[in-house]
């Protein structure tokens, strides 16, 4: 299956991307590979939701809407550009750090439940089954709270970002039996999962077809998930490896149109 969307792209809006992480250059890089639909979605935490740390302060809804003019003028002919975010999982109050209010202004939304780096406490790292319970609450708190009607897709589901360990030690813990009742719950909402591309640009075909995430994309399916994928790219590519295996692995799990979140077909 051809993959012709991306709707995970930080622009240098993101703190943690590239000054050179522009908008042209990413429309550029779509244009190569023919992409339909990309989706510039940079961190967000809203202001009038208290907790921001100091990575997400910066980043309210002012700052990433002021790339917001630039996207509606983007003129690619054959592409689709739409104003998104990363909204940020919201542990304190059990939900999505938005507002109704805000979240109605974007086009579509991502929620990881996996940036235990900056959300969970440390001290969670250690035992791996502390740091698995943390992404399980999550995820199936951004699913129950009264904002998951605008979550659009879970970002990059239960790998764990900046993990200290191989986060695929987590993954594989959680037994199909929990994945499944989250999937299915996630299904009933609406709420698509992200095939996140970025930790397999580096993976042979053998290897992709060997993590553990494939394992929670076939359980994600199984249970009615929709998909959209996204590359997670911080700065603007020299080349499309960045996009390498998305196809491989549409492949692999038997995707079609159909199995896209709407968004994405």
């Amino acid at each position: 299956m051809k993959i012709t969307h991306d709707f995970h792209v930080h622009t240098n809006l993101s703190l943690c991307a590239k000054p050179t992480a522009t908008l042209e250059g990413y429309l550029e890089t779509a244009k190569k590979l023919g992409l339909t639909k990309l989706g510039i979605s940079n961190h967000f935490w809203d202001a009038a939701i208290p907790g921001a740390n100091d990575f997400y302060v910066p980043q309210d809804y002012d700052h990433v809407a002021s790339l917001r003019p630039a996207i509606e003028k983007a003129d690619v002919p054959g592409l689709r550009v739409y104003f998104g975010c990363e909204c940020e999982y919201d542990p304190w109050r059990h939900g999505v750090a938005c507002t109704e209010e805000v979240a109605e202004r974007f086009e579509y939304m991502l929620v990881p439940n996996s940036h235990t780096h900056m959300m969970m406490p440390k001290e969670y790292y250690h035992p791996y089954e502390k740091h698995a319970e943390f992404m399980l609450a999550a995820f199936e708190e951004i699913v129950d709270c009264p904002l998951s009607k605008y979550v659009t897709a879970m970002a990059h589901p239960f790998e764990a970002v900046a993990c200290p360990y191989d986060n695929e030690i987590l993954i594989d813990l959680i037994p199909d039996d929990r994945y499944r009742r989250l999937f299915a719950k996630a299904a009933g909402k609406g709420i698509a999962f992200e095939i996140n591309i970025s930790s397999m640009v580096k993976k042979t075909p053998e290897e992709v077809e060997k993590a553990s995430v494939i394992r929670l994309f076939r359980l994600a399916k199984e249970e009615g998930c929709k998909f959209l994928f996204g590359s997670d790219i911080h700065n603007v590519p020299e080349n499309l490896a960045p996009f390498k295996n998305a196809e491989l692995v549409a492949d692999l799990l038997g995707l079609t149109e159909e199995d896209l979140a709407p968004i994405a077909r």
